[in-house]
């Protein structure tokens, strides 16, 4: 077999085994490791374990359906945080504070606390809400963790790195074959005699 043939081929293997070996590494980051239904009511507390598999900035949401009646409470929606890694806490917050824009999502979203997360460090969120939010209820309020849009955006560009990766040697390892296919049926061994 000739040299350029087996550089085609060794290419066009390298592409299929990066895109692989990417595409499996991403479907196992969770970036979103807290998605739990919750009651909005005064004093009520929501405590949660999560072990997070991606280094980031993650928001702590409610999202709710997107109701008009909805849309005017959870801007008025009052709750404290806190967010512990082993005895440590990392942070703790409230409502009160301005935090990140929520990303796009079908529903309605009010970020109420944001924290740095680090890969394989186990964490403790407790949210306690501080007011009843009634006209939520019918909306199915959810509490979730993310990660923000930026550290989404950079898993993101990452992904087309990799494809632009996987292209290039998939199309190298093509000319590459095409141009050996070609020398092999031109050189005078490869010409058919009648």
């Amino acid at each position: 077999m000739q040299m350029k043939m087996k550089v085609g081929i060794g290419l066009m293997a390298l592409g299929v085994v990066v895109w692989t070996a990417w595409t499996g590494w991403k479907r196992t980051r969770r970036v979103g490791p807290v998605d739990v239904a919750v009651t909005l009511a005064a004093g009520q507390s929501v405590t949660r374990s999560f072990t997070l598999n991606y280094d980031g900035r993650y928001l702590i949401e409610v999202a709710t359906e997107k109701t008009d009646a909805a849309e005017a409470e959870l801007k008025e929606l009052r709750a404290e945080w806190r967010v512990w890694s082993g005895p440590r806490e990392v942070m703790n917050g409230s409502t009160a504070e301005a935090h990140s824009i929520p990303q796009r999502s079908s529903g309605l979203t009010r970020v109420i606390g944001e924290f740095n997360g680090r890969a394989a460090q186990t964490y403790q969120l407790q949210v306690r809400f501080l007011e009843d939010a009634p006209e939520l209820a019918a909306a199915k309020p959810r509490l979730k963790v993310v990660v923000s849009g930026l550290a989404t955006e950079n898993l993101n560009a990452a992904s087309v790195l990799m494809f632009s990766i996987v292209f290039i040697c998939e199309l190298f390892g093509l000319i590459l074959l095409g141009v050996a296919i070609w020398a092999k049926t031109r050189s005078p061994s490869g010409i058919k005699t009648r």
